[in-house]
C-alpha cells in the first residue's frame, strides 16, 4: 500500500548535490517505487537529474510517494535525509 508525505527541505543548500546524491542512494536501496512531486512536475526520485532538475530550495515542500517494501522505515530514513542541514 503507498504513501505520501508532504516534506519541507531543511538543508540551506535544497535538495541540491549532496543532498539529493543521499536521497538517490537511499532510494535505489527502496524495493518498489519513488515518486516526488513539486509545483506540478513528478520525477522518479532514483533520478539524480530527475530531483535536480525540479530545483527544490530550502523551505519549499514536495510531496513524497513510495509504493513498495518497508514504506514508513523509508519514509523515515528519507525524512532524516530532507531534515539534515550539515
Amino acid at each position: 500500500m503507498a504513501i505520501t508525505k508532504e516534506l519541507t527541505v531543511a538543508a540551506s543548500v535544497g535538495l541540491h548535490a549532496r543532498p539529493a546524491a543521499e536521497f538517490v542512494k537511499l532510494a535505489q536501496e527502496f524495493i518498489g517505487s519513488v515518486t516526488i512531486e513539486h509545483k506540478g512536475n513528478q520525477v522518479d526520485g532514483k533520478s539524480m537529474i530527475g530531483i535536480l532538475k525540479l530545483a527544490i530550495k530550502q523551505g519549499e515542500s514536495f510531496s513524497l510517494k513510495l509504493d513498495g517494501e518497508n514504506e514508513e522505515q523509508f519514509m523515515e530514513n528519507f525524512e532524516n535525509i530532507i531534515n539534515n542541514d550539515d
